[in-house]
């Protein structure tokens, strides 16, 4: 699952910054990796989609960077969630949003609490907890499952099946004064695959714990296919959520000095971060299964592999967890998760999309639904993972009893009218207004969306992205504005259940990148110009790269507003400069400003 050139699962390349899958002359991929039959198009549409992405990875990170101070956490505060964090009955989702973002702190001042850790990673807690801070506005507040509250549950969840294995220390060590250092204790344990997981491995298996699911629209992969969102048509329909959650967390962590880590040579931090990451991705489950399975039964792998696999399956058992846990949070994830499905059901049917998704309508659908993903993918992982690190048998038994609980409520479900079921019916939730998903990662919409290109119908709604407020710690500052709104077919806009976390994505640009494919304007000469002369030479991108464009705006002197075509290039990549020409015209000279990879801004 991981060799020299690719992470998993035989996924082409990706480079740090943006996560743009580059196809390259050497893979047999060469011209319109996306699809495209003409050479000269394919270069083009793949060049601005490398510019879309690009951009608004870079744009997006940065204007959540506000408070850079660390985490301080008070004292009575601390003891109260040590002692949640350590039981298994932990509920992030019933904290306040201050209160998550300290559990994630203290699950990290845990870990370093293990022997040569600091030295080892070569950062510091303030470094971290400045990440955290960082990252939480990240994760999109208006979603039931895929939030901020997830993030910190499987980080939880991670830190306890090592716990049990005896990897990392439980978090009560906190309490033991600050000197108190950790060691595992392997007497007995020998030969045991846990312990092949060194410092680095377990920093890794934190950060993309806390960052598995960073920007998550509250779409599936699916919905994005089908919709012919940007984001899919970059990543080729392969795990595109998961190389997008990648790209914003290496982003957020080369702000606050842990992108030192991604850069140490042979460390191999860097493949092991994107490498778990991306096993989150469900439509690779079964190839993960085949892989771990092969490593139970004795196969010989290299140590690089066998850590990658056994952090991998960490993740994947942490991230699916709750089948495992007390019924009563199990209960809790299983219907946030049906309120997001119904949100995208939602979605699917204003837009005329196939629908990906079958929420609950009844009670015994819910139950058959559990009793499926249980049966099919929680519990036959577990105890899977369990014969590799047996003491993950005590979350593999929570597992099949709560399998058996679903199994007994079909069974009085099935046997009772709807009327006279002992149960409380299905809560069906409010559904989300279209515009709330305007504050998602724009690549993952679809294109229609960002263009307002969809043909009105009856009771048509408009809505307008909010205007930036230079206050706000969720948006871009004035000079990122929407010119015109956006159209969502609707009889009457529904309420909009409170975010859990005030989070939000300014939108920085309003049009897809396929309006550029078709045009033949000197800015798409230009960006194709660009992309032959240095993107396709390239065996990453990490290099800057600008095209300039000179417009004559005519006799009115004063007037510097660009035409149509290059209002679709990201306003925050514009700059525009005037000159008076000999014919007393004025013109206006577009330079695009890209950020670079490495620091800094590179203006053409």
């Amino acid at each position: 699952m991981l060799d020299n050139e690719e992470y998993s699962h035989g996924r082409r390349r990706s480079v740090d910054v943006g996560g743009l899958a580059l196809a390259l002359e050497n893979q047999g991929l060469g011209h319109g990796w996306g699809g495209w039959e003409e050479d000269e198009q394919g270069e083009t549409r793949y060049a601005e989609l490398l510019s879309d992405m690009y951009t608004h990875t870079q744009t997006t990170v940065s204007h959540h960077v506000h408070d850079i101070s660390p985490i301080v956490i008070p004292a009575h505060t601390r003891v109260h969630l040590i002692n949640s964090i350590d039981s298994w009955h932990f509920e992030p989702q019933n904290l306040p949003e201050e209160e998550v973002l300290f559990c994630a702190q203290i699950l990290f001042e845990s870990l370093f609490r293990i022997e040569h850790m600091r030295e080892d990673i070569g950062v510091s807690l303030d470094d971290i907890s400045v990440f955290l801070k960082h990252l939480q506005p990240l994760y999109c507040g208006h979603n039931s499952y895929h939030n901020f509250q997830h993030a910190v549950d499987v980080m939880q969840a991670s830190q306890a099946f090592l716990c049990a294995a005896g990897v990392v220390p439980p978090v009560s060590i906190l309490l033991d004064g600050d000197d108190c250092t950790w060691r595992p204790n392997k007497l007995g344990k020998e030969g045991r695959l846990a312990f092949d997981l060194n410092n680095t491995c377990l920093f890794a298996l934190y950060i993309a714990a806390i960052g598995h699911d960073v920007g998550h629209p509250g779409l599936t992969n699916m919905f994005m296919k089908n919709a012919k969102a940007p984001l899919s048509d970059v990543y080729d329909n392969k795990s595109a959520l998961e190389q997008m959650h990648c790209a914003l967390l290496i982003q957020a962590m080369r702000h606050h000095g842990l992108g030192k880590l991604l850069e140490r040579p042979d460390s191999g931090f860097r493949k092991m971060l994107a490498g778990i990451v991306l096993a989150t991705d469900m439509s690779v489950h079964y190839q993960f299964i085949r892989d771990f399975q092969s490593l139970v039964d004795g196969r010989e792998y290299s140590l690089d592999r066998r850590q990658l696999l056994l952090c991998q399956a960490i993740i994947k058992c942490a991230d699916i967890s709750n089948p495992s846990r007390p019924p009563g949070v199990s209960h809790y994830w299983a219907n946030a998760l049906m309120a997001e499905w119904t949100y995208q059901a939602s979605l699917e049917k204003r837009w005329s999309l196939p629908p990906s998704v079958t929420p609950s309508e009844c009670p015994l659908d819910q139950v058959r639904g559990q009793i499926f993903f249980i049966g099919s993918y929680a519990k036959p992982l577990m105890d899977l993972v369990a014969q590799a690190v047996p003491e993950m048998e005590t979350f593999a038994c929570q597992c099949t009893t709560n399998l058996a609980m679903w199994v007994a409520r079909k069974e009085v479900l099935s046997s009772v009218s709807a009327e006279d079921s002992p149960y409380p019916p299905v809560v069906i939730p409010c559904l989300r207004p279209p515009e709330d998903f305007l504050t998602s990662f724009p690549l993952t919409l679809p294109a229609f969306v960002l263009t307002a290109d969809e043909p009105p119908a009856s009771g048509e709604w408009h809505s307008t992205y909010p205007p930036s407020d230079s206050s706000s710690s969720s948006d871009f500052g004035s000079d990122v504005h929407v010119d015109h709104p956006v159209i969502f077919p609707s009889l009457s806009p529904p309420a909009s259940p409170a975010p859990s976390v005030g989070s939000s994505y300014a939108l920085a640009t309003r049009s897809s990148s396929s309006s550029l494919a078709s045009n033949t304007s000197d800015a798409t000469q230009a960006m194709r110009a660009a992309y032959s002369a240095s993107v396709r030479k390239k065996k990453s991108f990490h290099h800057r790269y600008s095209w300039n464009v000179t417009i004559n705006s005519g006799s009115s002197p004063g007037i510097s507003t660009p035409p149509p075509l290059l209002s679709t290039i990201p306003k925050a990549a514009l700059l525009l400069s005037e000159s008076t020409a000999s014919n007393r015209t004025t013109v206006t000279s577009v330079t695009a400003i890209v950020s670079s990879p490495i620091g800094g801004i590179t203006e053409g």
